[in-house]
């Protein structure tokens, strides 16, 4: 009678050992399941709280709607032919960037002038010829068909004609006879009657730009340009209508927009970018530049796109600047920790407390969550980036799917520059 219990013991064991080769089984297929499923869930909240982010909820510049706050900053992007004639190549990028989410994109400066602002590679709107050249920019992005907006960015390039220029008989020149310490040289001051001819210039542009079928323009009066160097103290030392005062440098700006109202009508929106500080000593400072901007508020410019500095501060050393002096001083290097990014929201948030129009931030800025930060606390109305956009154009999407990091992969290096070949991240 002994071997039953024996072979009942061998029955229980083999049973055992089945039930746990089950569970074992059962753990190796359903935890790796288990493990999906809360990642999905995962996925699924975080694009949840993308979709309903400040970054991504609807404004307006004007009577132009945005569907978002981001902004593709301008960047010369040296792709337009010799003459200033858009190329293929443009249009592709632009309509990139409409594809990767952003709002509202605004293009690389245009040339308003032939004589004194036609850098290398880079367009022009300086005659009719140019508007359906130009139009297939702005017809790029609005066949895209997801509510991006596009605006052309309009300049002269001023004293600070020098290595973009196309040849040697283009002449720098200034609202003042002030010696330029980068390129070592002194611009002519400009007659009253080029100043109007330059007014002219712009407002045409303007016209243009409207019938190439924009949403609107955005005038380059930052980084030392000549709308910029009108605006500085340093630069602009006139005695006549076009100086002194805040209001008489910035008497230019009026008779612009003025003239171009009474060509396109109030409904069309003229963005401004202008400096928050020239980072240059007797330049325009914080306290000047919110002054500047109250005064193109009140004069009726849609909106402000707070950058800052002009060529001349990269002749200043980092121990003045509080950090590396490069080309170009408004996109600094090595911005490598949140607490970089930003670099003009202070004085962004200066303005903003003076003006009612809406105030656009641009500086380093590269991290969703930052970008959050900014929006709600009310001190800026929309946020724009270049560099970021340049290595990852599809960068408002990923953001807005929850994918990837909540920083964009731009090193800020600035080896993207069109310095020697047209726009492109070159980074590792």
């Amino acid at each position: 009678m002994r071997p039953g219990p024996r072979i009942k013991v061998a029955r229980q064991s083999n049973s055992c050992a089945l039930t746990s080769g089950c569970v074992i089984i059962i753990t190796l297929i359903w935890l790796p399941l288990a493990w999906c499923y809360l990642l999905l869930l995962c996925m699924e909240t975080v694009m949840a709280g993308r979709e309903g982010s400040i970054a991504f909820q609807t404004g307006g510049i004007g009577g132009m709607k945005l569907k978002n706050r981001l902004v593709r900053s301008a960047t010369f992007e040296a792709m337009a032919t010799d003459d200033g004639k858009v190329t293929n190549a443009q249009v592709e990028l632009y309509r990139t960037l409409a594809e990767g989410g952003v709002g509202l994109i605004i293009t690389g400066h245009a040339a308003v002038h032939l004589n004194w602002s036609a850098g290398r590679h880079m367009t022009r709107i300086s005659d009719d010829s140019f508007i359906p050249l130009v139009r297939r920019i702005a017809r790029a992005v609005h066949e895209v068909g997801n509510n991006c907006r596009v605006v052309l960015q309009l300049t002269h390039f001023g004293r600070q004609c020098g290595i973009q220029c196309l040849k040697p008989l283009v002449e720098p020149v200034a609202p003042s006879a002030v010696y330029d310490t980068l390129f070592r040289r002194t611009p002519r001051e400009l007659t009253s009657e080029e100043i109007d001819e330059i007014i002219e210039c712009f407002s045409q542009a303007i016209h243009r730009a409207r019938q190439a079928e924009f949403d609107g323009v955005q005038l380059h009066a930052a980084h030392g340009y000549l709308l910029s160097s009108f605006l500085s103290p340093h630069t602009n030392r006139r005695e006549d209508e076009y100086g002194g005062s805040t209001q008489g440098r910035a008497m230019i700006m009026r008779e612009i927009y003025e003239r171009a109202t009474r060509k396109v009508g109030d409904d069309f929106p003229i963005l401004v970018k202008i400096n928050s500080d020239d980072l240059f000593p007797g330049g325009i400072d914080a306290n000047e530049a919110t002054r500047i901007a109250e005064e193109l508020a009140r004069i009726g410019y849609t909106a402000i796109e707070i950058s800052g500095g002009t060529w001349e501060a990269i002749t200043r050393s980092k121990e003045e600047l509080g950090w590396k002096p490069v080309l170009l001083p408004e996109s600094r290097v090595d911005i490598e920790t949140k607490e970089q990014e930003a670099y003009f929201w202070e004085a962004a948030k200066r303005i903003k407390k003076k003006v009612a129009i809406p105030v656009i931030l641009v500086g380093g800025i590269k991290s969703i969550d930052k970008i959050e930060e900014i929006l709600h606390e009310g001190s800026v109305d929309f946020c724009s980036m270049a560099r970021p956009l340049i290595r990852e154009p599809d960068l408002p999407n990923r953001w807005l799917q929850g994918m990837g990091s909540e920083t964009a992969e731009c090193k800020s290096c600035n080896t993207c520059l069109p310095i020697a070949e047209p726009l492109k991240c070159k980074g590792n």
